[in-house]
């Protein structure tokens, strides 16, 4: 794992400037809370990758390449997000960003937002690069992936035979170009 890795956006997520909002480390009460409260799309999205709801918020807690956070949303857990390092180089480290939410996300979805810019902003203090997929058909998803700075490939790719595209967002000193 780089040197840079986790160090930095760390103490600027902890530190979230946002009214109402908190940033802390995942624990597995956060995990058994929100199992039963998400989106449907976030549910319909852990089903693509061929995992359970449960398996989705849990088995992050225990990735030693990453690290996982809750936001806390005005007292109520709101979402899970996390990072896990996909490649190490002494140069470039990409990490798998992932969120899963509940309805409070599109119940607050101002603060939502702020708070996830914040976060994705912090993250690429530590990160060259950010990816994952989303269902191609996920619209509010892409459309708040965009929103973020996320760019996305042109062509699908199929998970467990869904169309999902890959996106990602480099850090400032980094350029991509899709083919």
């Amino acid at each position: 794992m780089s040197e840079k890795c986790l160090k930095v956006s760390h103490n600027f997520i902890s530190d979230c400037p946002i009214k109402g909002v908190q940033i802390v480390d995942a624990t597995v009460e956060h995990a058994a809370y929100l199992q039963h409260r998400l989106r449907p799309s976030d549910a319909r999205e852990c089903l693509i990758a061929g995992v359970s709801v449960w398996k989705a918020l849990h088995e992050p807690l225990r990735d030693k390449h990453g690290k996982t956070w809750a936001i806390i949303i005005d007292g109520e857990p709101c979402a899970m997000f996390g990072t896990s390092d996909m490649t190490s180089r002494e140069d470039l480290l990409c990490g798998c960003i992932w969120l899963l939410g509940s309805h409070i996300c599109e119940e607050k979805p101002v603060t939502f937002c702020k708070a996830t810019k914040f976060i994705m902003d912090a993250l690429l203090l530590d990160y060259d690069i950010l990816e994952n997929v989303v269902p191609i058909d996920h619209d509010r998803t892409i459309k708040w992936l965009t929103w973020l700075g996320f760019t996305f490939a042109k062509k699908p790719t199929i998970v467990n035979g869904f169309q999902c595209v890959r996106f990602l967002r480099c850090n400032s000193r980094l350029d991509v170009a899709w083919n």
